[in-house]
């Protein structure tokens, strides 16, 4: 058979050697489409090898979808093929990639399996020399889609992932930014785990801000472990140096109950304890240096000191508010306690109305207190006396009917009791 001819081949003559994620229901949509329209287009394979066999290269659908179309009756059923001879395997994958890529979605997983398959072909035919410059190069040449080298280092990366989680990927067509996140699950488990999550709530996680977020609660571990490991590493280097090292919790020596108990004094030793042999480094979880003393007994009596010293201040405090406060109970009564009466019983803008201030005129409180200052104290009774009557009589008081203040407030001031005890209505 000669390059390039396009021919009826036996449907058992032909074979795949790549996997495929064709699911399905994409094969019985194609047999679907041949039952009604026929083959539209030929499907691509290798010249037979000495078993007389076809390897299939391009077309995989149709073939499936062919298969399923005469799945009834198979014997002696065919599919229109072109035989192509390809200068080499790389040739291969070339070609495809630019068919993937052009005539369905492909899923990210399964763009980087190509990417891989493609770049270890290109590493073998060039060596070292093979970089993912090359590789970026080499698929721009063959589909026209300019890929930067970093997008093609991260499909590539996709390739590292545990196999369950590149079948989630493969399955459900996730894209490539959750395979990155994913990526940062080092514990094998653990990120088959958060695959299988994400694919089980795609309601919960449509977003790749809402992949980090399942992704964070899968790596808190794993990022307290590195931490500890560094934290470790810095100890023993300060060690070396003839110093104590202690490592604050939860990285390293300390329980988060022992940290508790000694909060109040890591990093604030007596003065005394600075020349102490025994005094020593916190190392807390940003790399600060504190000084520290591992024996609890500096610690428990400097809390002892601490706790007398305070008592002490407290007392002195109390005996001079005491001093203070029989000052003001001792004082006879004069203008200036009936004007701070005023200034601090009455609302400020009934105030300024009771002073004859402009309506709607804001005044500081300074211009109200020189108003006030002018008041002697039998003026300042007469307006907290008639405040106090407005409040009683015109107040809330004033909707609940009679009350034993106001038939005595009536009584005494001889007022109008009609005016003042009108019920309310039903």
């Amino acid at each position: 058979m000669s390059v390039d001819l396009e021919a009826e081949i036996p449907l058992d003559k032909i074979y795949w050697s790549d996997s495929t994620d064709i699911t399905d229901e994409q094969v019985k949509n194609m047999a679907a489409s041949i039952l009604v329209h026929g083959q539209v287009q030929p499907i691509v394979v290798c010249p037979h090898d000495e078993k007389g066999q076809y390897r299939g290269v391009i077309g995989r659908l149709r073939y499936e979808g062919m298969k399923e179309r005469w799945s009834g009756e198979p014997e002696g059923k065919t599919i229109l093929a072109r035989v192509h001879s390809f200068n080499d395997e790389i040739e291969i994958k070339m070609w495809q990639l630019a068919e993937n890529l052009h005539r369905r979605q492909v899923s990210a997983m399964q763009r980087a399996r190509q990417y891989r398959e493609l770049h270890e072909l290109l590493s073998k035919q060039h060596g070292e020399e093979a970089s993912v410059q090359t590789l970026a190069t080499a698929i721009e040449d063959c589909t026209g889609n300019k890929e930067s080298r970093a997008t093609v280092q991260h499909y590539l990366s996709l390739t590292t992932l545990q196999p369950e989680t590149q079948e989630v990927l493969t399955g459900e067509h996730m894209p490539l930014r959750y395979g990155l996140e994913l990526l940062k699950i080092e514990n094998a488990a653990k990120q088959v785990k958060a695959a299988k999550e994400i694919q089980k709530n795609p309601d919960l996680y449509k977003t790749v801000t809402d992949v980090k977020y399942c992704v964070e609660a899968y790596i808190e571990d794993q990022r307290r472990d590195k931490q500890r490991k560094r934290l470790q590493k810095k100890a023993e280097e300060l060690r070396k140096t003839g110093k104590i090292v202690v490592i604050d919790a939860p990285y390293g020596d300390l329980s988060w109950d022992e940290r508790q108990k000694f909060h109040d004094f890591w990093g604030d030793v007596p003065e005394k304890c600075n020349e102490c042999p025994k005094l020593g480094v916190l190392l807390s979880g940003n790399f600060q240096q504190k000084p520290v003393c591992p024996d609890r007994k500096c610690y428990e009596a400097m809390e002892a000191e601490k706790r007398r010293k305070k008592q002490k201040e407290q007392k002195e405090i109390q005996q001079k508010f005491d001093v203070e406060r029989a000052k003001v109970y001792d004082m006879e009564p004069d203008a200036r306690h009936w004007r701070l009466a005023v200034f601090a019983l009455i609302d400020s803008w009934v105030l300024l109305g009771l002073l004859g201030a402009e309506r709607g005129r804001r005044l500081p409180d300074e211009a109200v207190w020189a108003a006030l200052e002018k008041l002697d104290e039998k003026q300042c009774q007469s307006l907290l006396v008639r405040r106090a009557v407005e409040e009683i009589l015109t107040g809330l008081q004033a909707w609940r009917g009679e009350s034993f203040v106001k038939n005595w407030l009536i009584k005494e001031f001889g007022l109008t009791a009609e005016v003042f005890m009108a019920k309310e209505e039903d």
